[in-house]
């Protein structure tokens, strides 16, 4: 399942769960991630669920900025909407998290075998 994780200088604090279909981010005390800072907008982003019937790989996640203040970075870049991908890093305020979507990918894919150079080794890559 994938998850939000809040960092602090680098170290997961809490984490956050994407089990519905959206997850509001800001100072709104109703928000599911409740950010207590005056730089970040009492609804700042939201998170959602998109599942397109075409889309084989399964669930897939967008990050929209809901017109706030300040903005919303992922991976240092300002944005408006975004399909987020394992390991990006979300910036709100002065607010990180990394968002960890350790779902297995398309569970038709059969993985290659490959053979090191070490004899008897053999190891599998993912495609880039």
């Amino acid at each position: 399942m994938a998850m939000v994780v809040q960092l602090h200088e680098g170290v997961a604090i809490k984490k956050f769960k994407l089990d519905k279909p959206t997850l509001h981010m800001g100072r709104d005390p109703d928000c599911d991630i409740f950010i207590d800072n005056t730089v970040v907008s009492s609804k700042h982003a939201v998170i959602t669920l998109e599942n397109p019937p075409e889309s084989s790989g399964g669930p897939q996640y967008y990050i929209e900025d809901l017109k706030s203040t300040n903005s919303t970075y992922v991976n240092g870049a300002k944005i408006t909407r975004h399909k987020l991908a394992h390991n990006d890093t979300i910036r709100i305020g002065w607010n990180s998290f990394k968002f960890i979507d350790e779902d297995p990918g398309d569970p038709n894919q059969t993985a290659k075998i490959k053979k090191s150079w070490i004899p008897g080794v053999y190891y599998t890559e993912e495609d880039k």
